[in-house]
């Protein structure tokens, strides 16, 4: 056998043997995303506005605090006033 099929066997049965006895822990994953909220006016159009006193939800009967994923995935566009 060449050197390299010899050092790919031993390799591979070393880390077969090592984790054969012992279970993989995986690191737990840390997230420094922060969820961002916006606010829309869902019976007046397809707007989310940054700020609850923005200028295009003057005249909105109710209004609604989401998520801005939510938002987007709802097809709300960004408000032209921000």
């Amino acid at each position: 056998m060449n050197k390299f099929k010899k050092a790919a066997i031993i390799t591979g049965l070393v880390f077969t043997v090592q984790t054969a006895g012992s279970a993989v822990v995986l690191p737990p994953v840390v997230s420094n995303a922060r969820t961002t909220y916006v606010w829309i006016a869902p019976y007046q159009g397809r707007k989310y506005h940054y700020s609850r006193g923005c200028r295009g939800l003057n005249r909105a009967r109710s209004t609604r605090h989401v998520t801005l994923h939510w938002a987007k995935s709802h097809r709300y566009k960004l408000c032209g006033w921000e």
